[in-house]
């Protein structure tokens, strides 16, 4: 597919070694590994790869100290003080499941099943993709949207601990992390769901 960015990603977690797919040996964000799977060839990472402090807090790679965290959003202009930071983190969501590598690669991929799968493109698809799931099952599709955290926090661990769809506008962090165009936002679903199947289907 060379170059092509492509628009529907999967993402699994794994305790033992993905084999279908080749290690990736670079520290990176979690949302910057997502923009690579739309331009390069499935991977897998071990999770102690994942470098920012908000995701390795998201996905429970780590527990950190929530007042450092705190203080590390107000560095990144994400929270107005301490106190602002810490309101945030106590409201998160956060993974408990035990993982020790993560797998990123273009849906489909063979050999690999996603827990999570996203769907990038313009709001109206996203509406459309939306609509048709409340007309099918008559549920909302409820987004904790905070411009913070959009791909470890929203997109993932919101996802997966909840087993919701969600809609993300993206963060500072993962706009140009994923490579996302000014019209572009994100639609996350647990694999194997209604909303997961009609992100598969739509064109």
């Amino acid at each position: 597919m060379g170059l092509t960015r492509r628009n529907l990603i999967g993402i699994s977690f794994h305790q033992a070694i993905p084999t279908a797919v080749h290690k990736l040996t670079t520290n990176d964000k979690h949302c910057h590994f997502i923009g690579r799977a739309r331009q390069s060839e499935p991977f897998y990472i071990p999770a102690e790869h994942i470098s920012c402090p908000l995701a390795r807090f998201h996905m429970g790679i780590e527990k950190p100290d929530l007042k450092s965290l705190a203080q590390t959003l107000v560095g990144w202009t994400d929270a107005v003080d301490q106190d602002t930071g810490l309101k945030f983190l106590n409201l998160a969501y956060r993974m408990n499941q035990r993982f020790k590598y993560i797998a990123y690669f273009a849906y489909p991929e063979n050999g690999l099943k996603p827990d999570v799968i996203i769907r990038i493109c313009n709001p109206e698809k996203i509406q459309q993709i939306i609509q048709r799931y409340s007309s099918l099952t008559g549920e909302r599709a409820d987004s904790p949207i905070s411009g913070i955290g959009a791909a470890c926090g929203e997109c993932t661990a919101y996802v997966l601990m909840r087993g919701l769809p969600t809609v993300s506008v993206g963060c500072n962090g993962s706009r140009p992390g994923i490579n996302l165009e000014a019209n572009e936002l994100l639609l996350a679903a647990p694999f194997g769901s209604k909303m997961s199947q009609l992100m598969i289907k739509a064109r």
